[in-house]
């Protein structure tokens, strides 16, 4: 063996044993539009059900200015994502996918309608 190949080898030898434990720090709930309700300001708190109507759990989340809202493929502003959400007609079916930093606990994104 050459003189690179052992230097390679040492440092992966090194590397190896780097496995780290995978933390999650985004969490993203599909739930529907029935199960939400948008704070009337861009930083109040979210409110969701992680799961179907029957359900009474419930997850309450800060939005932050850097929060990002989608609606039916459209970024849009936090004023104009609420109107239209207020607008839509809400049926069980109707996707929503709420994306938040477990750390923090603020949204990082909520998507209606893809």
């Amino acid at each position: 063996m050459n003189f690179r190949q052992i230097i390679l080898v040492a440092i992966l030898s090194f590397c190896i044993p780097a496995y780290a434990e995978i933390i999650t720090l985004v969490n993203a709930v599909e739930t529907s539009t029935t199960n939400i309700t948008v704070p009337t300001a861009s930083t109040g708190n979210l409110s969701f059900k992680p799961c179907a109507d029957d359900c009474d759990e419930i997850i309450r989340v800060r939005l932050t200015p850097e929060t990002s809202y989608v609606l039916n493929g459209v970024a849009m502003e936090f004023i104009d994502f609420r109107r239209e959400f207020y607008k839509l007609r809400r049926g069980s079916e109707d996707y929503a996918l709420v994306s938040y930093d477990i750390k923090r606990n603020t949204v990082t994104s909520v998507r209606v309608g893809e």
